[in-house]
């Protein structure tokens, strides 16, 4: 059932890679188009809303981390979903710069290269949770303590919203 979700989340991707294959301007425009409508709610989403937590019920580095990752903990599911659409938007770009280069059409190419490069930290913080758990994983240690003041902070948060 995971990988139909994620062939879903690629589909759109890989579907106007597919159709760059017979008309190529047309499909690398829409994909530009489609990538900075959702791209721009989701940094909308990220700038805009930041909430302003209460220093007296928060210390000052849960404040600056409610802050930096607001959206994944108001809503935890629908951000990890983002994510994970994002990083398909993302990763597509394997095909699409050699593909482009292969064409000729530079321009677009560094278009997808900067995209991929750019959306890198807007995924991290929809995401949180996994991408700090697998630095931790993978011994980047510097992460534990961000980890793990980000779980109490959740867990916090949780407790609050139930009461």
């Amino acid at each position: 059932m995971i990988i139909l979700i994620k062939l879903i989340y690629w589909s759109v991707p890989l579907g106007l890679f597919i159709w760059s294959v017979f008309n190529l301007r047309t499909a690398t425009w829409s994909f530009i188009a489609i990538a900075a409508v959702f791209e721009g709610y989701l940094y909308f989403l990220d700038i805009f809303t930041k909430p302003s937590p209460d220093p007296e019920r928060w210390n000052s580095e849960e404040i600056e981390l409610i802050r930096k990752y607001h959206v994944a903990l108001r809503f935890p599911f629908g951000a990890r979903e983002m994510s994970n659409i994002l990083n398909g938007f993302r990763f597509t770009a394997f095909l699409w710069v050699p593909w482009l280069l292969w064409n000729q059409m530079w321009g677009f190419a560094v278009f997808f290269v900067l995209n991929f490069l750019f959306t890198g930290s807007l995924a991290v913080r929809l995401d949180p949770f996994y991408f700090l758990s697998d630095a931790v994983n993978r011994g980047k240690y510097q992460f534990a303590s961000e980890l793990s003041l980000l779980e109490e902070v959740a867990e916090k948060l949780r407790g609050s919203s139930a009461s």
